[in-house]
């Protein structure tokens, strides 16, 4: 039985290297993408969260069904602020959003998220350090679930993810996140 071997036509291993063969991998193999690990999903540290109606809306993805995951960011302040958005796939390094917009005071921006990927959700505040979430992709196939982040006024980001269904594991996998159900969620539903 004799295995193609790893190399090119006309490109052995010499003593000295053949014209183009040099540069060549030696595991005949394609270049692959480490992937990156996701943040963390939340901190528990958003208790209270009253982001009322959005004053935007965006999409990522098609809604081609009713599995979709949503991300609100609320601007928990009495001054209106820009607060700079961005949903990266990690593994592709595609931000199918990236957007800046000036949230109005006490303002929140809704995002449906209906393609199923990892996501990196960074948010900006104005006067603050940026923080990092993760959006995983089995998010989207749950049947209510939804990522809450908070902007204070001194610029600090709370999040935390939420969930009314049995099929959404909202915990991360290291632990740091406690899945939470809005107020007046039948136990069964938890």
């Amino acid at each position: 039985m004799n295995a193609s071997p790893p190399f090119p036509l006309g490109c052995r291993p010499h003593a000295r290297p053949l014209s183009g063969c040099a540069t060549l991998p030696s595991s005949g193999g394609s270049e692959t993408r480490t992937p990156e690990p996701l943040p963390t999903t939340g901190d528990g540290g958003l208790i209270e969260f009253d982001a009322g109606d959005p004053f935007d809306s965006r999409r990522v993805g098609e809604p081609a069904d009713a599995a979709h995951h949503r991300v609100v960011i609320w601007n928990d302040d009495a001054d209106s602020r820009d607060i700079g958005v961005r949903l990266r796939r990690p593994e592709t390094d595609e931000a199918p959003l990236d957007v800046a917009p000036t949230f109005p005071a006490y303002g929140s921006l809704r995002i449906d998220v209906f393609r199923r990927a990892d996501y990196v959700l960074r948010v900006d505040p104005p006067d603050g350090t940026d923080r990092r979430l993760g959006v995983r992709r089995d998010f989207v196939d749950c049947n209510d679930s939804a990522t809450h982040v908070a902007v204070r006024p001194d610029g600090s980001v709370r999040a935390r993810v939420v969930s009314t269904a049995l099929a959404c594991d909202v915990a991360s996998e290291s632990g740091e996140d406690a899945p939470t159900t809005p107020e007046g969620t039948p136990a069964s539903s938890v």
